[in-house]
């Protein structure tokens, strides 16, 4: 009598669990002695399975998880739900590294610039009293009352190694400026708020903290953070127009002798098109955009040159193609 042999199918390994593997590597290079890959990587997954929506968002972008578990290494914060230091959150079709406000302290009292740090805010029926950046301001209020009213700013307290007191406030107008220039149409400012004002305080206020040779750190955590809650337009609109400016006059000094050859051609009467057009596919295409500045910003091409190389070189284009 012939066995039948029956074969067990092997388990299908998921995208997000072959991202976070595929971390291990590049993990273990930029790791912060305070975290390691086995235990974030358990970490990881138990959280990205918590919800249908999580899992979902980690599978159809793996990449984005491979990027969050790169994140913790280099921030050396664990994701150890017990801490609540770092999460691994869906937003935006992408699973993002969500660093605390408790986060951010934990990495200036690791860098040595601060010994400790608080923060907290103020509602309407506290009362608050500021005493200066280098002093601690009073704050009484009572914790038990069910309505204190609506925030109205809040404050972060700091003591340096020197033993100095930093006092950093920002008042409710801020935070909503703020808030205002966050590009998420929603996300952590709506779903914790309270969590949001602290973060933000911190912030502004890691600025003033001494500087240590691992400073960069909590920089690098705040550009992380930032990104995670869809980042901030806080630019004015002169700020943007000078930092265009900037980088139009750096792609033009790259390229001043190709612009001049293409200037030439333009301003001659029977124009080579096929030339400028060489010239101006030599060109990389990000020094492209930025040498496309409007004269009126001050951009290196004016009005006339810029249509004749919008409308004549995809007609030089189509005639090298028919050729």
């Amino acid at each position: 009598m012939n066995a039948v042999v029956v074969q067990k199918e092997e388990p299908q390994i998921a995208p997000y669990q072959i991202a976070i593997k595929r971390s291990a590597e590049r993990f273990a290079k930029v790791a912060a002695s305070s975290v390691n890959y086995d235990k974030e990587s358990i970490f990881a997954m138990q959280a990205l399975v918590k919800t249908q929506f999580a899992m979902e968002t980690a599978n159809k972008n793996p990449q984005s998880v491979h990027m969050a578990m790169i994140n913790v290494a280099s921030t050396g914060l664990t994701l150890n739900p017990a801490n609540g230091y770092a999460y691994l959150v869906p937003r935006d079709r992408a699973i993002h590294l969500d660093i605390s406000y408790k986060g951010l302290i934990k990495i200036a009292t690791d860098t040595g610039s601060i010994e400790w740090a608080r923060a907290d805010v103020v509602y309407e029926a506290d009362s608050f009293a500021y005493h200066g950046p280098a002093a601690i301001p009073e704050h009484n209020a009572d914790p038990f009352k069910k309505d204190r009213g609506e925030i109205v700013g809040v404050y972060c307290i700091a003591k340096t190694s020197g033993g100095d007191i930093l006092t950093e406030v920002m008042a409710r107008d801020e935070i909503d400026k703020i808030r205002s220039k966050s590009m998420a149409k929603s996300g952590p400012w709506v779903e914790w708020f309270v969590q949001m004002c602290k973060k933000a305080v911190i912030k502004r206020a890691s600025k003033t903290w001494p500087y240590t040779e691992q400073s960069d750190r909590i920089g690098q955590a705040i550009e992380i953070a930032n990104a995670s809650e869809g980042g901030y337009d806080l630019e004015s609109d002169e700020e943007k127009a000078s930092r265009r400016k900037q980088v139009h006059d750096a792609a033009l000094g790259r390229h001043y002798e190709s612009v001049a050859a293409i200037k030439a051609q333009l301003s001659s009467e029977d124009p080579d098109m096929h030339a400028v057009a060489e010239m101006w596919g030599e060109i990389p295409q990000e020094d492209q955009m930025a040498l496309w500045l409007a004269p009126t910003k001050g951009g290196c091409l004016t009005t006339a040159e810029r249509n004749t190389i919008k409308t004549g070189l995809p007609r030089a284009a189509e005639q090298e193609i028919t050729q």
